[in-house]
């Protein structure tokens, strides 16, 4: 397994919704997500696994852009989707 931060720089650099998504946040932002994703890699790392490392980053950016910036909601927020992915539209996780 990679390193949480060169897991994070890879979604985030990548050719997918992520890297859009990234590219909106302040560095800030980005920051505070890289140390979400690393807390997480270190409390329950079976959540960052496989499409579950997607969306949990996925439901990080979410929660950040929508004003979310204390990393220990983030973290626990994250951890209770289980991996699972957030549709903002009707607020389901499947």
């Amino acid at each position: 397994m990679l390193a949480p931060s060169v897991q994070f720089r890879q979604l985030i650099s990548g050719g997918n919704a992520m890297a859009s998504i990234s590219r909106s946040l302040t560095t800030d932002a980005a920051d505070i997500v890289e140390k979400a994703v690393t807390r997480i890699n270190d409390g329950a790392p079976a959540i960052l696994d496989g499409q579950g490392e997607e969306n949990a980053t996925a439901l990080l950016f979410y929660l950040v852009e929508n004003g979310v910036r204390d990393e220990d909601e983030l973290v626990e927020l994250t951890l209770m989707a289980e991996g699972k992915r957030y549709d903002p539209a009707n607020g389901t996780f499947s």
